[in-house]
């Protein structure tokens, strides 16, 4: 039997931070309709209820983009709004300190804070180059290729993150940094 697969408050406490004003009553009201109330968020969500709500967060939040840039965008909020929750802000001074290869090398643990399924593991290729296979991209790599930018934005380096190969439910990206 497999094990259920939930996220945790604290992707949703990133997302709303992250996005700002972007989080306007009437998308709160949206995700209440659909079974997330982002105001009394339950200690874990399943992955079924959560997943559909990442697209219809992005398609809300950013109408006019393609549903891969919103998802990139949206990946790219939620790292933004994760630094500001108590975790992320304490997370991101540590993460500064380590550099990105030591970070890109510890993105599992890291995404145990999320939920209880993503698993990354990281190959480098070099100093400033490192190929990170996710296991689950809910159908939108363009999500983790934000999440990635963003952690690249915290790091304080700037750099690429593309899609290297997609094998759904997971896919490889291609992060280098400066």
């Amino acid at each position: 039997m497999a094990e259920a697969r939930y996220v945790f408050p604290s992707s949703v406490e990133g997302i709303i931070k992250g996005l700002g004003p972007l989080a306007t009553p009437e998308l709160k009201a949206h995700l209440s309709k659909h079974g997330i109330d982002v105001d009394k968020v339950p200690p874990a969500i399943p992955i079924e209820t959560w997943s559909p709500q990442l697209e219809r967060i992005a398609v809300f939040a950013w109408p006019k983009e393609s549903p891969e840039e919103a998802m990139r965008l949206l990946g790219l909020s939620f790292i933004r709004g994760w630094r500001k929750t108590t975790l992320g802000a304490a997370a991101s001074a540590v993460l500064r300190l380590v550099g990105p290869s030591r970070t890109l090398t510890r993105l599992d643990r890291a995404f145990r804070t999320s939920d209880n399924f993503t698993k990354a593991t990281t190959e480098l290729l070099g100093p400033n180059e490192a190929l990170v296979s996710i296991n689950e991209v809910h159908r939108f790599p363009s999500f983790w290729v934000g999440i990635l930018e963003g952690g690249l934005e915290l790091l304080g380096r700037e750099g690429t993150v593309v899609v290297d190969e997609v094998s759904l439910p997971g896919a490889r990206l291609r992060v280098k940094w400066v």
